[in-house]
């Protein structure tokens, strides 16, 4: 594997299919509703809810410790 990552060097990486394709439609999902509200509404009204949503994802993943284990 790539050098600059040593740490996956000798891991295999597990992720099921389905969660692989479910965050795959949900970031495709979560595009088409922002490019649809900033064309229905404007960025002036978009932009400060976007803002909230990534500092309230970021407040609720903070407490989240790093998971160096495997599942």
């Amino acid at each position: 594997m790539d050098q600059s990552a040593p740490y996956f060097q000798d891991k295999e990486i597990n992720m099921p299919v389905t969660t692989f394709v479910s965050m795959i439609l949900a970031v495709i999902a979560a595009s088409g509703l922002t490019v649809w509200a900033m064309a229905q509404f404007g960025i002036l009204k978009v932009l400060p809810a976007l803002i909230a949503l990534g500092l309230l994802a970021r407040w609720g993943l903070a407490h989240v410790p790093g998971d160096d284990e495997p599942a």
